[in-house]
């Protein structure tokens, strides 16, 4: 099967990888000229847009940063819309909007083209190992079609609902992760101001109700946990842009649905604090550096 993959950036580039080590050809497009160099090295062939990897590919694959980049892929000039084959399946793994994700499906559905909106969990590390979660919605005969190719990317593939499910599984998925990373930075600062050893506080958080995933495997505090981002001076992982992002997209959806949600807010605005003093591009890890604690000669 030879994959069209379009977004061959941070995420995109160790997906690629994983679907030539077992034996599918890609064919790759990025807007950005280093990305898709990046993907060539890997032994991917070139496109020159969207829609020519789309018409190369007997499925398409997307990786995109955002829910206008996604439209544009799809549906603006050069895009999936002007080269895909009827009968085709198209795959975005992208984190956006549940309801773009179902205007794409809509207007490739005009044309006889099917589209499952399947997200990932795992971050860069689990990218490169090929262990990603991949959260998909869509027709389930579709998805057992796609299924090999997803295989190949990621470990645990799960059905979840209709188009937009996925989205809306990914979306729930890192409000609690983002939430979570905020709380545990904060606790660790805590804990330091009063010179209690990290280390030791995560040896008592790890046998206790606190333990957390993103503590275990990406604990803020550099040396802690060998893979952690942290510990590689924040190189993401997942960008502290990516996780307000996704946050507010979570926000947006709680309030489409008038549900009240308050934790969720809080820790967007304090991502997107962190990512005005320079940690935008970081692992959202990096929101620990940017809780240092102030001066003693400030007021509060």
């Amino acid at each position: 099967m030879k994959v069209g993959f379009i977004g061959t950036g941070t995420m995109g580039q160790p997906m690629v990888n994983n679907l030539l080590k077992k034996g599918f050809a890609v064919v790759g497009y990025d807007v950005a000229p280093a990305a898709l160099e990046a993907a060539l090295r890997l032994g991917a062939a070139p496109a020159g847009s969207a829609a020519e990897a789309a018409k190369q590919g007997d499925l398409v694959i997307t990786m995109l940063p955002s829910s206008a980049h996604v439209e544009s892929a799809y549906l603006g000039p050069g895009g999936v819309l002007e080269g895909v084959a009827r009968g085709r399946i198209c795959v975005d793994m992208s984190t956006i909007d549940p309801g773009t994700s179902r205007r794409v499906a809509a207007r490739l559905r005009e044309r006889g083209v099917r589209f499952l909106d399947a997200p990932v969990s795992g971050a860069v590390p689990r990218a490169v190992e090929g262990t990603l979660t991949i959260m998909v919605g869509g027709d389930a005969r579709d998805l057992e079609e796609a299924r090999p190719a997803l295989a190949a990317m990621g470990t645990n593939v799960i059905h979840v609902g209709d188009v937009g499910a996925g989205e809306v599984a990914k979306l729930c998925n890192n409000l609690i992760a983002g939430v979570a990373m905020v709380a545990v930075s904060e606790a660790f600062r805590i804990a330091e101001g009063f010179g209690v050893d990290p280390k030791i506080l995560t040896q008592v958080i790890s046998k206790s109700s606190g333990s957390t995933w993103v503590m275990e495997h990406g604990h803020p505090v550099p040396g802690i946990v060998e893979k952690a981002a942290s510990s590689r001076d924040y190189a993401p992982g997942f960008m502290t842009d990516l996780m307000a992002k996704d946050l507010g997209l979570a926000v947006n959806a709680a309030r489409e649905l008038r549900i009240p949600v308050a934790v969720a807010p809080a820790a967007q605005q304090l991502l997107r604090l962190a990512s005005s003093h320079g940690f935008g591009r970081k692992d959202f890890s990096s929101v620990y550096r940017f809780l240092e604690p102030s001066s003693r000669e400030a007021p509060v």
